[in-house]
């Protein structure tokens, strides 16, 4: 799963995803700043306490007693107020949130929205209706098929393994260069995924540890992973369901000039930038397997939840439904390890749990029109 979720390292990294990866593709620019010294311990960083600097806190004291000085007189007492300040602060309370605090409380407006129950063994995500429910696979259908699969896709490990080990933080640089984005020109996409991405990976994990399926090399010693294997178990794929999020949302964001009667149909041609985004989605699934950390079939598992979580999200924070079904994007496995699951991903009916009233997910449909602006698409 990527850095927006519990990943490699320890499952508190999952806090830094507020940012929305804006930090990972600035990466990619190799530019600095145009502010002198917005990097330096002098700079905002210091400013802010990121970076501890007693001498800049101390020159900051000593610069306002002496701005002051000789002021005593002017009853400072009664400070001169900015004009319309006040406001200018509350025409637009979640423009003046910084952005990861804005995604930490989207998705908390999305977290209150869901619920997982589990009939007859099968756990089922509902918000108020059915979003997707996955399957309780037995031990045979990974020992007799799955690992021997795991075993051979190890073959491809060599030619592989610089994708893999750059695929293990959020997949920023990859997304970017395929949909053109930029820090500075897409910081509400990125806030809107980045808020995505932090739910799908709370989902993902309610799934993992009701369905618990143990990893490849925790059945053979054979496997042996190229990767440190996350503490928690296979199914479904972290990895996969962030992946097809991304592709699935980035994708609709693209699309919205084609809303017609409130639906989106996405155009899955490969050279289409939605067939290139899913099939860049597919590639970092399947280097989870390639690299020894997963089964084929958790990234079907991963695909279908990734693909879900975004429409029924879209739906929440636009209003808006996705076509076309998910079978046209159907991870090829063999016809007997098929996987087949429900979905619903369609908006709440009217008078059950409106979609996405203002008050209700304000934040959500704050990033939307923004990320939708960001792509000269109207607010």
């Amino acid at each position: 799963m990527s850095g927006w979720g519990p990943m490699a390292a320890a499952a508190g990294t999952a806090g830094t995803a507020g940012t929305a990866g804006t930090a990972g593709t600035a990466g990619t620019a190799g530019t600095a700043s145009p502010v002198i010294g917005l990097d330096g311990v002098m700079g905002m960083p210091g400013y802010s306490g990121l970076v501890p600097n007693t001498m800049l806190a101390m020159g900051l004291v000593l610069n306002r007693d002496l701005m002051l000085s000789g002021q005593v007189n002017l009853e400072l007492g009664k400070p001169t107020v900015r004009a319309g300040a006040w406001d200018a602060a509350q025409r637009d309370p979640i423009a003046n949130l910084q952005s990861n605090v804005r995604v930490a409380l989207a998705e908390l407006e999305l977290v209150r929205k869901v619920a997982m129950s589990v009939p007859d063994t099968h756990p089922v995500l509902s918000g108020p209706t059915k979003i997707i429910s996955l399957p309780q696979l037995g031990k045979d259908h990974f020992v007799r098929g799955q690992l021997a699969l795991v075993m051979s896709y190890a073959d491809l490990r060599a030619e592989r393994v610089n994708e893999i080990v750059s695929q293990v933080v959020p997949q920023t640089a990859y997304w970017a260069a395929m949909a053109a984005l930029l820090p500075e020109r897409h910081r509400y996409t990125w806030e809107l995924l980045g808020a995505g991405l932090r739910f799908v990976m709370l989902m993902v994990m309610d799934f993992k540890r009701r369905l618990n399926v143990p990893r490849p090399h925790e059945l053979s010693p054979l496997v042996q992973p190229i990767l440190l294997t996350p503490g928690y178990s296979a199914f479904p794929s972290g990895h996969a369901s962030e992946a097809y999020f991304a592709a699935e949302l980035l994708s609709i964001l693209a699309a919205g000039d084609r809303v017609d009667d409130a639906t989106i149909t996405l155009e899955t041609d490969a050279k289409s930038l939605c067939g290139q985004l899913h099939r860049l989605a597919f590639r970092i699934a399947e280097n989870r397997v390639v690299a020894g950390l997963h089964y084929p079939i958790d990234s079907v598992a991963g695909q279908w939840l990734g693909v879900a979580l975004a429409r029924w999200f879209v739906s929440r924070a636009g209003g808006v439904k996705v076509v076309p079904p998910l079978g046209a994007l159907t991870f090829p496995v063999k016809p007997e390890q098929r996987l087949e699951l429900e979905l619903d991903g369609r908006p709440p009916a009217s008078g059950d749990d409106p979609v996405a009233p203002e008050d209700d997910n304000a934040v959500l449909n704050w990033l939307w029109r923004r990320a939708r602006a960001e792509h000269g698409k109207t607010p």
